[in-house]
């Protein structure tokens, strides 16, 4: 590649991009909109574009998004999330799945394939961290304790989009999907991210402080620029993206007592391969397939700014906290992240995504991240209008639900500091609970047909309906575990919560309707198992399938049949 090939594409690039930054910031929106528009502009309407220019752009997106990803991981400080990061955690692990799910059955709803809607999903989940942090600083409308709580949230946010794009990375591969392959590749995943981190934590930050207090500054971002290429390579020698890798040693960086150094000299470098990564995603949308897919976009927009905000309000509203600041804090979030880049950049470039879908994804994330400012600055004003002009009974239903939910948190706080410390336990453990039925009934629902195929090929004598009946009965004992822990822990947080609500009484205090406490001494008072095998069969007919009631009756029965022997055989091995 001759020089002055490089050093025309270099100029353009960076002008363009800067001209756009500007143009952009001038009225108030993030940067990244005018890289991206820089990427619009050269790809459509520089005659001067090449396949020179493609190479360079492809080389410097890559560590462009190495080094964002270095940089975000850094940003999550691990000490600070033990402390402060209960909350953000907990609203992140409440509407991720909420996010996820929304955008999965919205994909099967539009007729797209499973890892199409998978990977939307995926995409609508996260917030942008950057934009999200420049529009709430510059607007002042949230107090800095809660500005802080919603930049978290994105931070966790962040995290667990890194853990989607590494479960995602053997579905990106364009092969059939193979139950066995995954689960290996998923495993090998998981062993690569523990032992990454592990090592990097007993080995890295000591290393860095050595250099960061005998050598001078450039050698220290040397080094550490140099094991963060090293950690993206392996990633991809492994079949992961180079994005988790980078992203891993970012946050085994951050636990360096020189991490404030090296992420303040890191940063110059990011800001400018991070403009080219922008860039080349920008390279591959044409406006005449925005104008073709407008539809798509503002409904694709619309789907993401309504499970967006309801997801965050409902975490906000069950972690207990006022419907304003719940309300204000979820429209705050409503500008999709990074990551939407880097899965629908990692989905096209598999042939996973088609160009209609991946440019109507990232023209959707630019609209919201257009009207993010717009939306934020106007909650206080909105939620005033809603108060005022709402009609009387819905008002009266929500203080009456916000009623109930205050006066459970007053009674739980009646409780012993034991009994709290065993409630957080038992709640966490009712939400792992319910992920994981969800899980086993995503794999049974993806590959019953295939089970169903094996099991018909490798038992000849029986039919087809016949085995796709034991498949159902295989599922059906596959959940029954999680459906009697989930019961066993929401059992003892409503044990705790007619505890707290005597407790109340005895002191005058009580204000827990006479209806909630009857509900909960029923639910209390009926056996777990009857519990466990009603829902569990309620489960089984609302997931969609292809057999009739009789089916579903032979499948529950002989789910229970396994069941009963497993708990027979676990008995009996306690006895000797």
């Amino acid at each position: 590649m001759e020089d002055a090939v490089f050093l025309v594409n270099m100029t353009l690039l960076l002008l363009v991009a800067g001209v756009c930054s500007v143009l952009f910031k001038r009225l108030k929106l993030p940067p990244i909109i005018g890289y991206l528009a820089a990427g619009i502009i050269l790809a459509n309407y520089w005659i001067g574009e090449s396949a020179e220019t493609e190479a360079i752009v492809s080389i410097l997106a890559s560590m462009g998004l190495v080094l964002l990803m270095f940089c975000i991981g850094m940003e999550l400080n691990l000490k600070k999330l033990r402390k402060t990061g209960a909350f953000a955690t907990i609203v992140a692990l409440i509407q991720l799945p909420i996010m996820i799910i929304g955008g999965y059955l919205f994909g099967i709803l539009m007729g797209w394939e499973a890892i199409q809607a998978i990977l939307f999903g995926a995409i609508i989940s996260g917030s942008s961290t950057a934009v999200v942090t420049t529009v709430l600083k510059d607007q002042g409308k949230l107090s800095k304790e809660d500005v802080e709580t919603v930049i978290l949230i994105t931070v966790v946010e962040d995290v667990a989009q890194v853990i989607i794009l590494s479960m995602a990375s053997p579905l990106l591969t364009g092969s059939v999907m193979e139950l066995d392959s995954i689960i290996w590749m998923l495993l090998i995943i998981m062993i690569f991210m523990i032992v990454a981190v592990a090592l990097g934590l007993m080995l890295v930050p000591r290393a860095l402080d050595w250099i960061a207090s005998k050598m001078p500054d450039e050698i220290l971002l040397i080094t550490s620029l140099g094991i963060c290429f090293a950690m993206a390579w392996l990633s991809v020698w492994i079949g992961m993206s180079m994005a988790i890798g980078a992203f891993l040693m970012g946050v085994v960086v951050s636990q360096a007592n020189s991490c404030k150094t090296i992420e303040h000299d890191v940063t110059p470098m990011k800001d400018i391969f991070m403009a080219m990564f922008f860039i080349s995603v920008g390279l591959e949308i044409a406006p005449e397939g925005i104008l073709n897919n407008a539809v798509l976009i503002l409904l694709i927009f619309g789907v993401y700014v309504v499970l967006k905000t309801g997801s965050v309000f409902f975490a906000y509203f069950v972690c207990n906290r006022s419907l304003r600041i719940g309300f204000m804090s979820s429209v705050s979030l409503v500008a999709m992240g990074e990551f939407a880049f880097i899965i629908a950049k990692a989905g096209w470039d598999a042939g996973v995504l088609s160009e209609a879908f991946y440019t109507s994804v990232i023209s959707a994330a630019l609209v919201t991240m257009v009207a993010l400012p717009l939306m934020s600055n106007n909650t206080g004003k909105i939620c005033d209008y809603v108060y005022d002009h709402a009609p009387k009974p819905v008002i009266n239903t929500v203080k009456k639900v916000e009623c109930i939910r205050d006066g459970h948190y007053s009674r739980i706080a009646l409780s012993s500091k034991s009994t709290s410390i065993r409630l957080r336990k038992k709640a966490t453990m009712a939400y792992l609970d319910v992920l994981l039925i969800f899980g086993i009934e995503v794999v049974f629902f993806l590959f019953t047909l295939d089970l169903t195929d094996f099991l018909h090929n490798h038992m000849v004598s029986l039919s087809y309906s016949v085995c796709y009946t034991v498949v159902l009965a295989g599922n059906f004992a596959a959940i029954a575990i999680p459906l009697y822990d989930l019961i066993k822990n929401l059992k003892f947080v409503e044990k705790v919560l007619i505890d707290s609500e005597r407790k109340a009484e005895a002191r005058g205090e009580g204000n827990l309707q006479r209806r909630s406490i009857k509900f909960y001494k029923a639910f209390v008072r009926i056996n777990n198992w009857t519990l466990v095998f009603i829902i569990d069969f309620l489960i089984l007919i609302l997931v969609p399938n292809s057999i009739g009631l009789i089916e579903h009756i032979v499948a529950m029965l002989g789910g229970i049949g396994i069941v009963l022997v497993l708990y027979l055989y676990k008995h009996r091995a306690g006895m000797d």
